[in-house]
This record gives structure tokens, sequence and C-alpha cells, in this order.
């Protein structure tokens, strides 16, 4: 198993922003047409679809993983990181086909391996540009996907994530996730001089300031078992002066929540809040809003063969019922039976410069077991056809 390690390795060396995963794909495409693997690429964009025979559309199971990585906050070179962990993923992607290919072949003509772009919904400059030449159509890999019919054949979805668990070696399934919508908000006051005539201004960013006080205040009015969750960050202009009247200020938001109408709801929440502030000292406030990740919703009997695999390997289950981390997957989980893993090996500290692998075996090595595992009885429960 030092292949794996190995490959792991080589893909967190070669961390890459979403949509521009050149050499993440280079390397785990390789990987896969060496053991025999048929590999069809995406038009216009990183990723691919595996298959042992190339009929992809004949498959009804498609594991799936993420390819894309982090900037490193106020690295001047623009460097990423892997701080979510997604080369882990691409590295049990690949080994649990290594692995199902070497022992149980004949599953093989039921799973699609399936590696994707762009997870994260960040870079929004960089994929405006990409939408804007036609490359996409939505600011993530699976939104993408999904616009494309890649999941429409599928019958079942299975995703993995590293988790933060402490145990050395586990399994954890989590049943839910938040949704989001992305919120900005943006300030426009009046520049005057700072010193010399302060009255002849509007603040923009006293306005924004009011404004993450409401935040602050709304957030004590929050249904715990709602799960709503709001991080604000206020951005003033590049070439803003400290001796002039701030005129324009953003602030940016997810806005989180168990279900759909809860994150609505604490849309129109902020929104009044943000006019208020705003009207409260003469300046005026747009809100733009984009929609996100709908919530994720774990299928059951997906969630019990995890179990029962895990007991059978006599590995420890971790049952985490919800998660207020987001990702895409949860649109595909609102439209197929869908399930997602959580990996054991890294230290948990996700979209953070310190995230490392401390366990590169059961980081890399003992999750594409339990996938060639599961995958057995993932195909095992299909119905006959």
């Amino acid at each position: 198993m030092n292949e794996l390690i190995k490959l792991g390795r080589q893909l967190w060396n070669n961390a890459e922003p979403g949509f521009f995963e050149k050499k993440s794909h280079e390397i785990l495409s390789k990987k896969f047409k060496t053991i025999g693997f048929i590999v069809e690429a995406f038009e216009g964009i990183p990723g691919f679809i595996a298959s042992i025979d190339g009929d992809v559309k004949s498959k009804a199971i498609a594991l799936i993983s993420d390819m894309d990585a982090l900037p490193v906050p106020g690295d001047p070179e623009n460097k990423y990181i892997h701080s979510c962990g997604h080369h882990v993923q691409m590295t049990a992607l690949y080994g649990a086909a290594l692995l199902v290919k070497e022992k149980e072949p004949e599953l093989l003509k039921h799973i699609s391996f399936i590696a994707i772009p762009a997870e994260e919904y960040i870079d929004f400059d960089k994929r405006k540009v990409l939408i804007n030449n036609k490359k996409i159509k939505f600011m993530s890999g699976k939104l993408e996907l999904i616009s494309r019919g890649v999941f429409d054949s599928p019958q079942i979805v299975i995703s993995t994530h590293s988790a933060a668990f402490k145990n050395k070696k586990y399994i954890s399934s989590v049943l839910n996730m938040a949704g989001f919508k992305v919120m900005k908000f943006s300030f426009k006051g009046r520049a005057s001089h700072a010193g010399a005539a302060p009255h002849l201004g509007i603040n923009a960013q006293n306005a924004a300031s009011l404004f993450l006080q409401a935040c602050a205040f709304l957030r004590e009015s929050f249904n715990e078992e709602e799960h709503i969750r709001i991080h604000p960050i206020l951005k003033l202009d590049s070439n803003q002066s400290v001796n002039l009247i701030p005129e324009h200020v953003i602030v940016e938001t997810y806005v989180r929540a168990a279900d759909k109408d809860t994150v609505d709801e604490v849309v129109r929440q902020l929104s009044s809040a943000a006019f208020g502030c705003a009207g409260s000292i003469g300046a005026e406030v747009d809100i733009f809003i984009n929609e996100g990740y709908e919530p994720f919703k774990e299928d059951l009997n997906l969630h019990k063969l995890v179990k029962e695999t895990a007991e059978y390997l006599n590995i420890e289950f971790i049952e985490e019922k919800y998660s207020s981390a987001s990702s895409d997957v949860g649109n595909i989980s609102q439209k197929k039976p869908t399930i997602m893993l959580g990996l054991p090996g890294a230290n948990g500290k996700f979209h953070n410069p310190d995230f490392r692998i401390i366990d590169e075996e059961a980081a890399y090595v003992f999750p594409s077991q339990f996938l060639a595992e599961y995958l057995k009885r993932v195909v095992a429960s299909l119905p006959p056809l």
C-alpha cells in the first residue's frame, strides 16, 4: 500500500484552485488508466469519470471525490493548500478502484469513479470569468455536472471527506449538513476629508459596522435546533485612505441552516437589518444574493450499510447527527440516495494553513480498504435487474 501513500503525498504537493486542477487531473487520470480503466474527461474543465468498460450510463453506483484546494491566507504567491483534505478523497477514489479490481472485479460493472472539480464555494471572480467565457454555467463542480446530466444515471452516490475526530482509526457518517446562500451588502456613503470636514461625508464603514452589530445581536434570537450560522466579514476598498471618510464598504456572509426555509428567513432578517443600519446614518445599501448549496440529507439505507461494514471489519463507527459545514453534494442528495463517509488520519484543522495528515496509513490506505468492502455490500443491496 505504499503506492497509495505516495499518491496521497503527490496530490498534497500539487494543490490547485477549483476548475483549475490540471495537475491533479493528470496525476489521477493516469493512475486509473494504468490499471486498465477507461477515463472520460469532462469538456472544458478538469475532472473525469472512470469505468472499467467505458459504459458510464450503465453504472448504478457513483463513487465521487473532490479535487480542489484552498488558498493559503496572506501568501504573496497565491499558493493553495489541501486544507480540506480533498487529496485524501482522490487517493481513496483510486485506492478503492484498485482494490475492487484486484479482489472483486465483477463489481466494477456496477460502479463509476468520478473526480469532480471546485467543491469549495470561493474564487468568485475567477469563476465568473469562466462563466462569461461559457466554460461553465455554475459556480461549483457538482452543480455544473448535475446540469450536464452526469448524475442522471447513477442510482446511488457515495462521497467521502476527511473528518475531525481524535480516534486513530474509524469511519463516520453524517446524517445532515447545512445548506446556505451567499449575501453581499454594498454600503454606499459619501467621501470627505476625515480631519477637516468629516461632517460633509457619510461614513459607509459606520453603516457597515452598525450592521455587524445587528448581526451579532440577531444571533441570540436564532433557534439552535435550526443550526443557523452567519459569519460576516467587512471589506474596504483597496485604495481606502486613512484620512478619507469611507465612501464604499462591502460586507459578505454565508447564511447557513438545516433547511432552505430557515435560510430564506434569515436572509430576510439580514436584509431588513442592513437597510435599517444604512438608513439610520443616511447611507445606502445594495444587497446581492447568490444561491449556494442545498442542505445534505443522508440515505438511511446507505448509512445502515456503513455501520454494518464497520462492525464486520471491527472498526469504530461514529454517527454524526449534524454538521454545520456545507457541500455541493447536498444538491445531489436532494435528488439521489447519497452518503458522505468521514475518513480518519488528519489533525482536523480544516480551512487552516496548519491542516496536516498525521497518520498516512489511516488517511490513505484504510479508506481504500473500507470503501472496497463497503462497495461490495452496496452492490449486493441493488435490486435485481
